[in-house]
């Protein structure tokens, strides 16, 4: 019986040892290696850096157009609401629907407000004008100066230290310019009406060449057929009481009294006095602590003052006074 032959043994021997190449011939096979290894590795950081740089570059385009875009669509605050009463409802541009309006809510270009029976609201622009929406009125803000009143009455304080001439009133028959600073606006389908408590204002009638100048303690209506009537009117009187309970009362934590008071009188349209040196001492060192939020001016002053020593008096309609309290 034959041997099996080792072909791959008769192989290796019939060849003989491998010849060992030279050390230099190893140090050149390793250089061309490790040059080659650390090329790659260079590649692939650039890769790497080139890539993530380019993630960021993409964010950033992402980014800033995101943001321009809602910079460009987002549109400016105008108003917002202080104070509800009853049915009031807002109307946002493109909508159709009237929903209800909210405190602290926000409005834009284009919104429309309107009121219901014995509603109103109190809002405040963007630069701190008071505006107060009688019941059955109407406006839409057309911007940061213009308010179109479509219907209804619309009291309008400009502030002490606003700026005059910086708000107009548009109403079907003509526009109200304020001039400073308080005043309110009715605007009918035959007629515009404009009552003046302090300040003056301008009126510019639709199709007239001449505009019309008005003061304090005055009232101007103008009819369709541009007839124009003057007569006195009271700051002080009943029919200022509707703007008076929509007022906001200012914040009185940690507030000297005197500032409630010298409030009061502005917005009941009185002057402030004080019978005697104490009780105005009294005034400027008593601090106020609570809240008199949705209070009209004569009821917080009732709340207030019911904790001091002082009480009020209403000798006349133009007069507020400040007293010791008396005793019954």
């Amino acid at each position: 019986m034959s041997t099996p032959r080792d072909l791959l043994g008769d192989l290796v021997r019939t060849i003989g040892r491998r010849h060992e190449p030279p050390a230099e011939d190893y140090e050149h096979v390793l250089l061309a290696a490790r040059s080659a290894w650390q090329k790659k590795v260079r590649e692939r950081k650039r890769q790497r850096a080139f890539l993530a740089m380019a993630a960021c570059l993409a964010i950033v385009l992402i980014s800033g157009a995101t943001l321009m875009r809602w910079t460009m669509t987002k549109p400016a605050l105008l108003a917002s609401t202080l104070l509800v009463h009853g049915d009031v409802r807002v109307q946002s541009p493109g909508e159709s629907v009237w929903r209800r309006m909210r405190t602290a809510e926000e409005m834009a270009s284009g919104v429309r407000v309107r009121s219901g029976l014995d509603s109103g609201a109190a809002l405040a622009l963007s630069d701190g004008t008071s505006l107060r929406l009688g019941a059955h009125s109407q406006i839409t803000f057309d911007s940061a100066r213009v308010v179109k009143l479509h219907a209804g009455a619309l009291y309008v304080d400009t502030g002490v230290a606003h700026a005059a001439g910086s708000l107009r009133i548009d109403t079907p028959l003509g526009a109200v310019h304020d001039v400073g600073t308080t005043f309110e606006v009715l605007a009918a389908a035959d007629a515009v009406r404009v009552r003046i408590r302090e300040g003056r204002v301008r009126l510019d009638r639709v199709g007239a060449v001449s505009d019309i100048q008005a003061g304090h303690d005055e009232e101007v209506e103008i009819d369709r057929e541009g007839h124009v009537m003057r007569r006195a009117f009271s700051r002080n009187g009943k029919e200022w009481k509707w703007a008076e309970s929509l007022a906001v009362a200012p914040d009185i934590e940690g507030r000297p009294l005197l500032q409630l008071l010298v409030w009061v009188a502005r917005e009941t349209g009185r002057q402030l006095k004080f019978d005697g040196p104490e009780a105005e001492a009294q005034a400027r060192s008593v601090t106020l602590h609570g809240t008199a939020a949705n209070l009209a001016p004569l009821e917080a002053l009732d709340v207030l003052l019911s904790t001091t020593d002082l009480e009020y008096v209403l000798p006349s309609d133009q007069l507020i006074v400040i007293r010791q309290r008396q005793d019954n």
